[in-house]
């Protein structure tokens, strides 16, 4: 409760505060003097309540010293609307109302001194000066508008000032019951909050006898609609009609678009209300495939042959792509959902369906060039902080490709008229043999051959036949792959090259076998290792054949080579093949990707618990694995790269600046290990969209 006191503010203090207020500075210096004498001080400390939302108002305030915060009862909670300082008014909104309620809570911040005029002696005023009143009503019809922004509007962020400046923006409308609001079909240059009344919005469509008036919901005081054609430059979706006489507020695209660029929040929410209202509809030629899985549920993969892009859903996944008709917005899916599955889960489903839009699989109303080209952050990538761009731009670095595309031709011809026989039933014993006597052949001769290779020493010609062959045996080890995918009948969207981590790599791109059965998929993964074991045990038989020297160190080690490259592609703790394989075997789709986010984001708060580790044995095993592989690689490589690049820069600089610089690179290759294992373990990496290898 304030305390009123004696006359302690001097008359000029009080003449200047008055003189400050927009509506009494227009008052003759006769008429202010009165008004300044007619006032009360009173006081009041650190949160205290001035005014309370909904009691009788007899009185309005003048701030002398201190300030004041107003708040507002919205839906979800108290709302913070304004701060006020000295020299401002409040409480005259009440005195203006027929009903004398007051529209906000004024609470202390700090210790409060008010000067206090009560109704009669204002209202007296306001009839003694028309001007006077004019400038207080239209205050006051611009802050109930402002409050209103703030309390049932996609605005409720926007800042005392901003909400101000935008309730002056707003044209009022207003429109009888019947009336067409908006139309469907019309071009839209502005959205409408509906201040008073009831709207409902219908949408037409063609039926078998001429046009069919669908009704879709009812919109209700503090909703926004309308902005969807001001964002997308679409036409209006459905026709707006005021089901009861309605206030309107309109707002122009312009102002609209202004508003978004100043605050990022309400451009956030903007967008998120138009994701929300969407109705996405499939693409039309997506190619579905379903299989089950050994738990006895049915996976299904989704093929979009023009864009060449795949994604795999779970049964409540498919549940919801098959409501993508263009007629089920977020809420109607929602509400589906749970009806099936007895989940609320909007957050899961705009993950899926943003997900499905970026790989093309749904079509989704872009926004406007000018609308998109404002926007700072998306819903679906983490903040860009500066830890996260640095794990980012790492992996960048240590993975990184050029695609060749339109391969699929060359490959079927290939397959049609050379590699067929070869994956003939009568063939596949040969084959096998064939591998494995070349595995002993390379033994039988790898004693022979180290004794050639250490009484001719390891000479350019040797080095250049060991470099063509490592890059022979990528191109083997690719092709093997390929021409399985097409054995089995599927595309193969594209190949290239590229650099994965450490070494230099070649790839083939065979998403199109998510559409294959699990043993097909295990037979592609499994064919790039067997080629190479393949060739290379054909190399092994031909040096123990030979009786050349020369020939015979350089045919082994090039099968050499290829027994190396079997090694390191069954490695399952890098995205090789025996990582496929073992992915393929437990159906656990991007289970690197799962097992190091588990291992980065849930370990530390499970821990200590027992019970759950053991039930993510696999995520816990294969995560610290995998984490375990890449540092001793990146120290093996470090040292590797260090004695390398020193032994070469020693040969053109003194031997401190090798060194130093031979240093900086190896701790470079750290770091830029570190960055993109951090990454993986915070989940800054997306799952995988594609099957390369």
């Amino acid at each position: 409760m304030g305390q009123t006191l004696e006359e302690t503010v001097p008359r000029a203090r009080r003449l200047e505060l008055l003189a400050g207020v927009r509506a009494f500075g227009t008052l003759p210096s006769d008429a202010l003097a009165p008004l300044a004498n007619a006032m009360r001080e009173v006081r009041f400390a650190p949160d205290d309540v001035v005014v309370r939302e909904g009691d009788e108002g007899d009185r309005l305030f003048l701030i002398v010293e201190g300030r004041a915060e107003v708040t507002g009862a919205g839906s979800t909670g108290t709302v913070p609307l304004a701060a006020l300082a000295a020299g401002e008014v409040f409480g005259e909104m009440a005195l203006l109302d027929p009903s004398h309620q007051r529209q906000a809570t004024v609470t202390a911040i700090t210790p409060l001194a008010l000067l206090e005029l009560d109704a009669a002696t204002f209202t007296d005023l306001m009839a003694r000066h028309p001007a006077v009143r004019e400038h207080v009503a239209n205050a006051v019809e611009t802050m109930r508008v402002a409050r209103f922004l703030k309390l049932a509007s996609p605005f409720t962020t926007l800042d005392a000032m901003r909400a101000e400046s935008m309730a002056k923006r707003l044209v009022r409308v207003s429109v009888p019951a019947g009336a067409a609001i908006v139309r469907q079909g019309d071009p839209g240059d502005t959205c409408y909050l509906l201040r008073a009344g009831r709207a409902e919005v219908i949408a037409m469509s063609e039926g078998p006898d001429g046009p069919v008036e669908r009704e879709l919901g009812a919109i209700e005081p503090g909703t926004l609609f309308g902005e969807a054609a001001l964002l997308t430059d679409a036409p209006r979706n459905a026709t707006v009609r005021a089901a009861e006489p309605c206030e309107l507020l309109g707002l122009r695209r312009a102002d609209l678009l202004e508003i978004m660029g100043a605050s990022q929040p309400v451009r956030d929410r903007m967008i998120e209300l138009l994701r929300l209202r969407d109705r996405p509809r499939q693409v039309p030629g997506i190619v579905v495939h379903q299989r089950a899985t050994p738990e006895g549920q049915t996976i299904t993969t989704l093929k979009n042959p023009a864009r060449g892009t795949y994604f795999r859903l779970s049964p409540q996944g498919w549940f919801l792509w098959q409501r993508l008709d263009g007629e089920h917005n977020l809420r109607d899916l929602a509400l589906d959902y749970f009806v099936a599955f007895k989940a609320f889960s909007p957050d899961a489903i705009t993950g899926l369906l943003a997900g499905l839009a970026t790989a093309g699989f749904v079509q989704t109303r872009d926004l406007a060039r000018d609308v998109a080209g404002t926007r700072a952050t998306t819903t679906s990538e983490p903040p860009a902080t500066g830890w996260w761009r640095a794990a980012r731009a790492a992996r960048r670095v240590l993975e990184w490709r050029v695609a060749i595309r339109h391969i699929d031709r060359y490959l079927d011809w290939i397959y049609g008229h050379v590699a067929r026989p070869l994956y003939s039933r009568p063939a596949r014993p040969v084959l096998a043999v064939l591998a494995l006597a070349g595995l002993v052949a390379f033994v039988v001769t790898a004693a022979r051959t180290g004794t050639v290779l250490a009484r001719i020493g390891i000479t350019g010609p040797l080095l250049v036949c060991l470099v063509l062959a490592y890059f022979l045996s990528i191109f083997i080890h690719e092709m093997g792959h390929a021409l399985t995918v097409k054995s089995i009948g599927r595309e193969v969207l594209s190949g290239g090259v590229g650099w994965y981590w450490y070494s230099p790599m070649a790839y083939i791109d065979t998403s199109d076998i998510w559409l294959a059965t699990r043993r097909e998929r295990i037979a592609v993964s499994l064919a790039g290792p067997y080629a190479d074991a393949l060739v290379g045990g054909v190399a092994a038989l031909a040096a123990l054949a030979t009786g050349t020297t020369l020939l015979t160190a350089v045919l082994w080690q090039f099968a050499f080579v290829q027994y190396y490259s079997v090694l390191v592609n069954l490695n399952p703790l890098l995205e090789y093949d025996g990582y496929f394989v073992l992915m393929d075997a437990l159906d656990r789709p991007n289970l690197r990707a799962r097992c190091l986010r588990w291992l980065g984001t849930e370990l530390p708060r499970t821990w200590r618990q027992p019970g759950v580790l053991r039930s993510h044995a696999l995520e816990l095993l294969f995560g610290l694995g995998a984490v375990l592989y890449i540092l001793v690689m990146a120290a093996f490589v470090v040292l590797i790269y260090r004695l390398t690049v020193q032994q070469w820069l020693a040969h053109v600089l003194p031997v401190g600046v090798a060194a130093a610089l031979a240093w900086v690179l190896a701790l470079l290759i750290a770091g830029l290990s570190g960055l993109t294992l951090a990454g993986e373990l915070r989940a800054t990496r997306p799952g995988v969209g594609r099957r390369q290898r």
